[in-house]
Formats: C-alpha cells, structure tokens, sequence
C-alpha cells in the first residue's frame, strides 16, 4: 500500500452492523496531478458481467475479520471511550411495551436549544490496483468529465442544499444542509423545526489523502457497458476491504473521526456480488472507532438510479442513527443498542430485522434525485424515521414514516413474525 499525500500537513432474525466544500477546497488540482503508473490490462480481455449477475444490495451483518476479536480485547471498557458525538434516549414501544435504548450521532435534537454539531471526517481516496486494471477516483469517471473524487466530495453528502421532506423544507439556514442532516432534522421535525439543530460534516483537512492499493490475486474484474464502452468493475472480498478501511483509520483518523474513504467502480463481495455498503462500529485503543463504507458507482451498471452517491446515503444515515451496530459493550444497552421490535418483508429484507437501519427497509424501492454542483445529478434513497420502527407518535415531517413519504405514518404494520 502506497500513500500520496497531496498537501503534507499533519433466530430469524437478522441484524445489520453494518460544510460546502468548493472545488479547490479539496486540493483536487493538486491531487490529479498524481496518476498511478500502474498499466492497465486491454479492456479486450474483459469478461463482460454476466446478465443479472450484479445486484446491488448492503451488508446485513458486520465483517468478520477483526471486530469480534476486537469486541473480546476491549469488552471490560466501561464506556465506548473517545468517539464520535453522540446522544441517547429511552424508547418504549407501544407495539410489544418493551423499552428500548436508543443512541444517535451529534446533539439531542430535545434540548432546551437545539444547536449544530460538527463531526469531523477524514477524506481518503483509494486507487485500488486488481489484476492489472487500476480503478482511479482522481481521475475523469468513465462517464462523466470530472474526476469521481470531484463529484463525491462536492456533492449533497457534503455541501449543503435545500431539501423537502413530505411538503417541509428541512433546510438548516439558507443556503441548505447537507443530505444526512436534512434527514435527521425531518425525523425530529417536531422538536426541531425553526431551531438551528444541525449535524455538519467538516472536513479533517483541505486535500484527500490519496491511498495505492493493490488487491490480492485472487479478486475479480468482469466487463461492464455503462456508457457505451466496455470497462472493468472490481470485487473484491469483504473481509480483505474491511482490513483496508480498519488500517487507513487507525492510521489517518482518531476515534472521535469519521474516516470516510472514497474507492470508484469498487464493490465488495462475500460469496455473491455485490456489497455497495455497509457500516461497523468497533473497539480500538482509547475508544470507539465508527465508520462508514460506500462505493461510487457509474450510472447503469445496476439501474433505476443505483450509481454515484447512493450507496453513501443510506450507509451515512444508517451510520447517525444506528452508529454502534450492536457491537459495543459500553454504550447503553450494550450489544442491545438500537434494537427495535422485530421487522420486515421490505425492502431488501425478506425474513425479519431488528435494529434501528433506516436504509434497509427501503432499499431499491426509492431513489430520488437532486441537482447538485455544476448542473450534476446525485441520486440518493429514502429513509426510514425513528417512529416507524417503534410505532410511537410521529414527530417528523407530515406525520410520515420516511423521509420521502413512501411509508405512511401509524409506524411498522406490527411485529415481524
């Protein structure tokens, strides 16, 4: 693994563990002046993906390569140590009567003042190497004249813009708030609405650390047509990619960070294909590490508007409302953090489901879209609100049970069976 640093400053039931930032802000003409040499493989000897071969879905259960071993290390902690903002609550459901403890990311959006929070992320951008191809976010995008990297960091995830939820500007101030934000200020539109309550996603630094990474041998290419011309698509095995992310935070980002890093046309597999995202939680030196994977995807290669920033929505919203994927002991409730009543036969979950995921329900069912900079558009999912989950009375926009409002208010129709 190489680094260029642009800048050089300093039971049936399943469980999913799963600022406005211009274009110089990043660095990123400095950045794309660095290209990796290493040659490409004629796109001629590419097998192209067999029909129906690539499905987008996210992971429903954390990788299994370090974190239990890591939850064994640091269970006798008495908290979750250093880590990102966070905030938690009682719950209790009307559904089953049971009381749930439930941990978000930022500020308490009940506070006598509902304020912003700002959250700290490490940019890090990974030319993945396999079998030849090299798979280069700092570089055009195989459809587009801008540089993945450019589109990612500059999009709605990022900088802010205005956004309604079921008939309400949700937007922050003028001028808009970032996507995630704007979702979890509609899910508690009722205390929130008029107050300036924020979560801001701030930037660790002012150029990418760009990362060289060259895959194991024993990872796929296959041959995809999303605009035209055969290019390559990598898969690379969960465990291997989780390991990278794992590494790249303990080196790049401390505990009370988010490292988010950007990889293009890179999808990870554990037995089929193919994982757009997932997000993990797990115990490091000092606190608690949470992170957040993704995957920046061309337009086409799975439809109905599965491509660039999608994959981000539903991991980042997953990531404030879920963060600690029942994986840490000493947050409250422990290994019972954000555990719901039982749900599903939605989305892509066909048996049953029983943690607070709000992407899950909804996956592949809506995908909106929203101009962003320089004319491009950035598709994103809906999101499932707190008082779905538990059927407790609406505080969000329109009484709805997500973002969009393809769910109706009056919660989850009852308990998964």
């Amino acid at each position: 693994m190489y680094v260029h640093d642009a800048s050089k400053p300093t039971g049936g039931i399943i469980r999913k563990a799963a600022w406005r930032l211009a274009a110089g802000a990043l660095g990123l003409a400095a950045v794309t002046a660095a290209v990796a040499t290493t040659p490409a493989v004629a796109q001629e000897s590419l097998t192209l993906a067999a029909p129906g071969s690539l499905k987008a879905t996210f992971l429903v259960a954390p990788p299994a390569s370090q974190s239990q071993a890591r939850v064994k290390m640091f269970s006798g902690i008495s908290g979750p140590g250093a880590t990102i903002p966070y905030w938690s609550t009682v719950v209790t459901s009307p559904l089953d009567g049971h009381s749930y403890d439930v941990s978000m990311v930022g500020g308490s959006p009940y506070a006598t003042t509902p304020g912003n929070t700002n959250m700290t992320y490490v940019p890090i951008v990974v030319r993945m190497h396999v079998k030849g191809f090299t798979f280069d976010p700092t570089q055009p995008g195989n459809c587009d004249t801008l540089s993945p990297m450019r589109r990612f960091f500059n999009s709605p995830l990022f900088r802010p813009t205005t956004f309604m939820s079921n008939g309400q500007n949700v937007s922050a101030i003028p001028g808009g708030t970032q996507l995630t934000s704007a979702f979890q200020r509609a899910n508690f539109w009722g205390a929130v609405q008029g107050t300036a309550y924020n979560i801001s996603l701030i930037p660790s630094r002012l150029s990418p650390i760009i990362v060289d990474y060259t895959a194991s041998n024993t990872n796929k290419v296959v041959g995809v047509k999303p605009c035209g011309t055969v290019v390559p698509f990598a898969e690379i095995d969960i465990n291997e990619y989780d390991a990278l992310v794992q590494n790249l935070a303990a080196q790049y980002a401390t505990p009370t960070q988010i490292p988010v890093v950007l990889t293009y046309n890179v999808v990870e597999t554990d037995g089929g294909c193919c994982i757009i995202g997932y997000h993990n939680a797990v115990s490091v030196p000092g606190g608690t590490q949470v992170y957040s994977v993704g995957t920046y995807v061309d337009q086409n290669i799975f439809g109905g508007g599965i491509a660039d920033v999608y994959a981000w929505s539903h991991e980042l919203a997953e990531m404030f409302d879920d963060p600690f994927v029942q994986s840490i002991p000493g947050v409250p409730g422990g290994f019972n953090n954000d555990v719901t009543p039982a749900w599903g036969h939605t989305g892509q979950v066909s048996g049953c489901q029983d943690n607070l995921e709000t992407g899950d329900p909804l996956t592949g069912v809506v995908v909106a879209s929203v101009v962003g900079d320089g004319g491009f558009t950035y598709h994103y999912q809906d999101e499932t609100f707190l008082n779905w989950f538990y059927r407790t009375p609406s505080t969000a926009t329109g009484g709805k049970g997500s973002f969009l409002g393809t769910f109706p208010g009056g919660g989850q129709p009852g308990v998964c069976h």
